[in-house]
């Protein structure tokens, strides 16, 4: 591997980092932690409170054909391979970094990087990272989400699409102060005609993919696949949080339709400070998610599409071992 820095970009790919679409490169992925044996015994040891499996259809407009898939004790991480590399199947090894120390050394690296040349980040701290594995021919259907993230792209191909941020016509307003709110996953209605307003990039190994925080975006793999999903958080970021949970819980319950997504400004400030205080006095519900996880497939890799229909449903093996 090269002596320089993993992450070489000029300075006008710094300044615009977050502000627009775009992919850069890296060399992450020359490291042994993302080699095929690695990975498999990874697949091994890694606690299944914290892998999740999914599998999906082939038309990109219809997301609820997204489902859960459990995992039986028994199998291996070269069964988990195997059936990924045959099937149709999205594989998140979440929480990579409270694991691995690989992996959190890796990750701080990056954002210590991007804080030393991303000064209007505002020292961004890593929050969340998910190392994906995933099957040829499998996408992630149009979604959106909370927190700013961005994909580090390992090994295979896969195609992206990067639609604008913040705009309600391709994301309603209330769906997206349900995300935030955590009320409904982050799939979003799709059509085709979006394509028109999306940016659209072919990732391969050691492309770095990144866009403006809630920007609307979507996948499809050419062929297997390995990448790293990281978000993160500044202090600016709280800025919109507040603002989208002050909409949903104070001002919809209110009856109020017409919400500013504003988010300067004393009115913006304003409606921060209601929210976290009446939070904090009577804290709003949120939604179990882990309740939805539900199936009645299972990983086979020696059956179609890597996965074999259980007699009856039950809660996903990931949902179950975390609960």
């Amino acid at each position: 591997m090269s002596d320089k820095a993993p992450i070489q970009w000029t300075k006008e790919d710094y300044a615009k980092f977050g502000d627009v679409p775009m992919v850069n490169k890296h060399e992450y992925h020359q490291r042994t932690l993302f080699d095929k044996p690695e990975l498999i015994a990874l697949l091994d040891e890694f606690p299944r409170k914290w892998l999740q499996a999914f599998t999906m259809g082939d038309d990109p407009c219809r997301p609820e054909e997204w489902s859960c898939v459990d995992i039986a004790d028994e199998t291996n991480g070269a069964d988990l391979w195997r059936a990924v590399e045959g099937g149709r199947l999205w594989l998140n090894i979440t929480h990579i970094e409270e694991f691995s120390n690989d992996y959190k050394e890796l990750i701080e690296g990056m954002y210590q990087h991007l804080d030393e040349n991303c000064p209007h980040l505002q020292n961004p701290v890593a929050n969340y990272s998910t190392l994906l594995i995933s099957s040829p021919g499998a996408q992630v259907y149009y979604h959106l989400d909370a927190e700013p993230n961005m994909l580090w792209h390992m090994r295979g191909q896969k195609r992206l699409w990067v639609y604008p941020a913040m705009d309600t016509r391709l994301v309603p307003q209330n769906l997206l102060e349900d995300i935030y709110a955590g009320e409904i996953d982050e799939n979003l209605p799709y059509e085709t005609s979006f394509d028109e307003h999306a940016a659209e990039f072919l990732l391969t190994p050691g492309d770095v993919a990144s866009w403006p925080h809630n920007g609307p975006h979507r996948l499809q793999n050419v062929d297997m696949n390995v990448s790293l999903a990281t978000s993160y958080y500044t202090p600016a970021i709280y800025k919109r949080q507040y603002v989208q949970l002050a909409n949903r819980f104070v001002l919809r319950d209110l009856g109020i339709k017409n919400r500013s997504m504003t988010e300067e400004g004393p009115i913006p400030s304003l409606k921060r400070f209601t929210y976290r205080a009446v939070n904090k006095i009577k804290p709003f519900s949120r939604r179990d998610r882990a309740a939805t996880y539900v199936t009645d497939l299972q990983i086979d890799p020696d059956s179609e599409l890597g996965i074999r229909k259980l007699d009856e449903a039950r809660p996903a093996s990931f949902a179950r071992l975390a609960s």
